[in-house]
């Protein structure tokens, strides 16, 4: 279970094929900078059983689909051997013959290679030489098949140690079933004191049960293996040939992007720069030397009908005209439907006809697509490990569908906070969120899913929950300019939903800002000054915001001073002078609000609200049970986002507010 922060590996692995799934998007990432075909190269190794897990089974596809080539390796080691059993004549009866390890990545198209014997060091040289003698035209990622043996010893002969005891092969070797200095631990042991020379301490005086006992053992042991490197010169003569090789290996290619600057740290890229209006730019291929005019709507006209996710392309697009195509979409066959497809500024992206395109190819596989993007985001052409020279990454399906991204992007998130190195960020679009997916019918309603991504440290990730077309760029390009200057947000998480209501007139807000949203939080009414104050009311999500605005006047006409709230981020809200948060929520109101969200119950929008939040908020999943379905209106009205339920929600929150006050101060009272 390796891990990057050891500088000679590149990525975490371990659990279900997450390392290798990303291998793809590394190796698409050299190409899509301009280094030399094969150089540099993205070797991976791995074993039949995580090979069989679903994530490394997406790489099949995912690689050949981006043409990666002789770029990417994967070293096959093939023992048959798991922790606990065997593949084939174990977890597959071995009657199944077709069940065929070969043919199942020639099958994918790769360009398979086989050794008979991988734990021999000339046929490995061998293998690795062949795959640097294929021809760079052929854009197969390529995998060598090398036959292995899990427990392998190297002076074992005939299965037999020592000429007399048998040889522990396969899934039994797994060191969990060896005891600490047991018979066949020191039967290894002699064979090593016998070549070099040396005895280790204590082995044959069975297990040590004392802690502090074991480690002294451990440490002397190793220092007696160790202790072959001062012999006849052998640590210097190791240590001037790795420098040697080292010192061969390139790092000047000539690329297509400046490594000296990082394009995400542009000023038009932050919140102070997006222009407001409709912007018609001029865009030249980098390569074709071809230029088109394009437009881009980062904000649009109150009325207008547009869905918060209509910006999505368009704030995709305005990235990679300031970064000159530094930022990468995959989104499986829904780019165009979850509103990915546009941000390309030519089209899609493959190496040999359109190595400008940023769309990538990609089949229904939501974890290979994010571990794909994972791989681009994990590298950087920047010699300095100070500086970031890469691309960010998009991937997107409907929110129902995020959660199969979460394993490879929290091991993601790990790898980022400990990398030594300014790596990319990574984005998952949760598209046709919420309840409002009706058309799909209710395994597409993406009401508990997308809260996954609130399943980080605090500050590793920035969540952005949308509702208004304008609530986009601000409120997106408010988390990148975070992401690109704090490292440890290696994520941020975007969640939009389908309908597409009428741009809101914000001139009727409290906060008139266009870019409001960049604050996290801001209101929408605030509290009519003179009057007894009923509340806060804190709305997320498309519908549930959507309707709560439109009941205004009625709440007005009621008499009900409510204070309504835009929940856009906490994350950027917590960003935010200590002034402007308490102008919008002083610390007091998390006894005194209600949520309106499309999310649940069991993960509120902000975090340490009140007792009674629970019992008067209004979510998706008020009655805990699943939503049975239907069209559009008719969801919204069963989970009570409705206007009609909306008004008699927060008309009884308004009405009992003496009713709450009470019952949370006789709570704190009887401490």
């Amino acid at each position: 279970h390796i891990e990057s922060i050891d500088q000679s590996n590149d990525v975490n692995g371990g659990p279900s094929g997450v390392g290798i799934a990303s291998a793809a998007g590394k190796a698409a990432f050299w190409d899509m900078v301009g280094a030399p075909v094969g150089q540099p190269k993205i070797i991976a190794f791995e074993g039949e059983f995580a090979l069989c897990a679903g994530h490394a089974q997406e790489l099949k596809t995912q690689a050949l689909a981006l043409k990666v080539g002789k770029r990417l390796r994967v070293m096959f080691s093939e023992n048959n051997a798991g922790i606990d059993d065997a593949l084939i004549g174990g977890v597959i009866d071995a009657k199944y013959t077709g069940y065929d390890l070969l043919q199942q990545w020639t099958s994918y198209g790769w360009n398979v290679l086989t050794m008979a014997n991988g734990n021999d060091y000339d046929q490995v040289v061998g293998a690795l030489k062949a795959m640097d003698d294929i021809d760079p035209a052929d854009r197969r990622p390529v995998i060598v098949i090398g036959k292995t043996v899990k427990g392998y010893w190297p002076t074992a002969s005939n299965g037999k140690i020592a000429g007399s005891t048998d040889q522990v092969v396969g899934y039994p070797s797994h060191p969990y079933a060896m005891k600490m200095n047991s018979d066949y631990f020191v039967t290894l042991a002699k064979t090593f004191e016998d070549k070099y020379g040396v005895e280790f301490q204590g082995i044959r005086d069975g297990a040590v049960t004392d802690t502090k006992e074991r480690l002294v053992q451990f440490k002397t042991n190793m220092d007696v293996a160790m202790s072959l490197l001062d012999k006849n010169g052998l640590g210097d003569w190791l240590a001037d040939r790795i420098v040697e090789i080292g010192d061969q290996v390139k790092d000047d290619f000539k690329l297509s992007i400046d490594v000296r600057q990082d394009p995400f740290l542009d000023e038009r890229l932050g919140v102070a720069k997006l222009p407001t209006d409709t912007q018609t730019v001029k865009v030249k291929n980098p390569v074709s030397g071809a230029e088109k005019e394009i437009k881009i709507a980062l904000f649009r006209k109150a009325g207008e009908v547009a869905g918060a996710r209509r910006a999505i392309s368009e704030v995709i697009k305005w990235c990679n005209v300031v970064t000159g195509g530094r930022v990468a979409t995959i989104a499986a066959d829904l780019s165009e439907s979850v509103n990915m497809e546009h941000g390309s500024l030519w089209g899609h992206y493959d190496p040999e006809k359109n190595p400008a395109g940023t769309r990538l190819k990609a089949a229904i596989q939501e974890a290979g697509n994010a571990s794909t993007a994972i791989g681009l985001v994990g590298q950087s052409a920047s010699l300095d490990p100070e500086k970031f020279a890469g691309v960010w990454a998009w991937s997107g399906t409907y929110g129902a569908f995020t959660p199969l991204m979460y394993l490879p992007a929290r091991v993601w998130s790990q790898q980022n906070q400990d990398s030594k190195f300014r790596t990319g960020v990574l984005h998952i679009l949760a598209g046709h969120s919420g309840p409002e997916t009706a058309a799909d019918a209710r395994t597409h309603f993406g009401i508990f899913s997308p809260q996954v991504w609130k399943l980080f440290p605090r500050g590793e990730i920035i969540n952005v929950s949308f509702w208004d077309y304008n609530d986009v760029a601000a409120g997106y390009f408010a988390a990148a300019e975070i992401a690109a200057r704090e490292k440890k947000v290696g994520i941020i998480a975007i969640e939009v939903a389908r309908p597409d209501f009428p741009v809101a007139d914000r001139s009727k807000f409290a906060d008139t800002d266009i870019k409001a949203a960049a604050k996290g939080l801001y209101v929408i009414r605030d509290f009519a000054p003179g009057k007894p104050k009923h509340g806060y009311v804190i709305a997320q999500g498309s519908s549930a915001t959507f309707n709560l605005v439109q009941i205004l006047p009625k709440l007005e006409e009621a008499g009900i001073n409510v204070k309504v709230i835009s929940a856009i981020s906490e994350e950027l809200f917590d960003h935010q002078p200590e002034s402007y948060r308490t102008s919008v929520l002083p610390p007091e109101a998390v006894y005194d609000l209600m949520f309106i969200s499309s999310g649940t119950r069991r993960m509120w929008p902000l975090r340490n609200v009140g007792p009674l939040t629970d019992d008067y908020s209004m979510t998706s999943d008020f009655h805990n049970q699943w939503l049975t379905g239907g069209l559009e209106p008719d969801v919204i009205a069963e989970a009570h986002l409705d206007t009609k339920s909306i008004l008699a929600g927060v008309t009884r929150f308004a009405n009992d507010r003496s009713k709450r006050l009470d019952a949370t101060r006789g709570l704190l009272g009887k401490l």
